[in-house]
């Protein structure tokens, strides 16, 4: 019985990447899930924004836990993966910032010495809405030319330093408390007589202050803003700039931000999706990030 020919390139992700469904579906994307702890917020029902809601009215103590799926988590995935395809890339969130990267990597030891060389890691230097652009993108290279999955690692590699991301929390209590970003208490307080507030960005690939934003009445409206002038030199010259926006359950705010963005010349929403819980329990709800890719076609 004649074997059945292996596809090319498969992609493998930790969930962090924040595609629509439909779309992870659509391309075959392999998805590896974050452990979640979510421990006085157990008992509540609901997703997780409904449950850090229902938290606070409750005075409950709503900080989570979140750990980097195991070895073994993405050890599983390589293993049926690479029955289906020839080789496989696997993408995770920032290793600045979670352990998934290294879990991935050490996965691969496990695997007999040729399915090894058939596998390659890549570190996004980021995550959400940028970790899902970045897939977009490999798998157009995927699936419209012969690069070799070595050529489309080191191109990845030059581009994602063109992926960017800038986002407003809505308050700043669950940040601060994961310790995620530097502690910025003092503000807090200032934010609703001033309308004054910390613009997040990624940063030596972590999530951190990237400025400060006055006279924010509007979260949504001032990400629009700050995306214009950040790419207000490119779009001029005519590039052309994919879009992605992520939300924790601010939906429409999302809707006001892909209105305000489609406004401006030569700029396209690829897609809204709501932030993944892994990321989502820590920003809390309200939270909006805005990702985009700078690289040409």
């Amino acid at each position: 019985m004649e074997e059945t020919k292996k596809k090319r390139i498969g992609i493998i992700s930790d969930e962090t990447l924040d595609l629509p469904e439909e779309m992870i579906n659509n391309l075959g994307i392999s998805v590896v899930n974050f452990k979640m702890d979510y421990q006085e917020l157990a008992n509540l029902e609901g997703d997780i924004y409904e449950r850090l809601k229902k938290a606070e009215t409750m005075g409950i103590d709503s900080l989570i836990k979140t750990s980097q799926p195991s070895i073994s988590d993405f050890l599983k995935a390589y293993r049926e993966k690479i029955e289906e395809f020839e080789e496989v890339i696997c993408f995770t969130v920032s290793s600045k910032v979670s352990g998934a990267y290294n879990s991935a990597v050490q996965a691969i030891k496990f695997l007999q010495a040729e399915a090894q060389k058939r596998i390659v890691v890549f570190d996004s230097e980021g995550g959400t809405g940028q970790l899902g652009l970045l897939i977009l993108r490999a798998s157009q290279m995927i699936s419209e030319t012969k690069l070799s999955l070595a050529d489309i690692n080191e191109r990845l590699k030059k581009e994602v330093k063109n992926t960017k991301l800038i986002a407003f929390y809505e308050k700043p209590k669950w940040l601060e408390a994961s310790g995620r970003i530097p502690k910025f208490i003092p503000m807090a307080g200032m934010e609703k007589l001033t309308g004054i507030k910390p613009l997040l960005g990624l940063k030596g690939e972590k999530l951190t202050i990237i400025g400060i934003k006055r006279n924010v009445k509007n979260i949504a409206d001032s990400l629009a803003e700050e995306f214009s002038k950040r790419t207000e030199q490119i779009r001029q010259q005519g590039q052309k700039v994919a879009v992605a926006i992520t939300h924790a359950d601010n939906i429409e705010n999302a809707k006001r931000l892909k209105n305000a963005i489609e406004l401006l010349n030569n700029a396209r929403v690829v897609f809204i999706n709501k932030l993944c819980p892994t990321i989502g329990g820590h920003t809390g709800p309200g939270a909006i990030a805005l990702s985009w890719d700078e690289n040409k076609n």
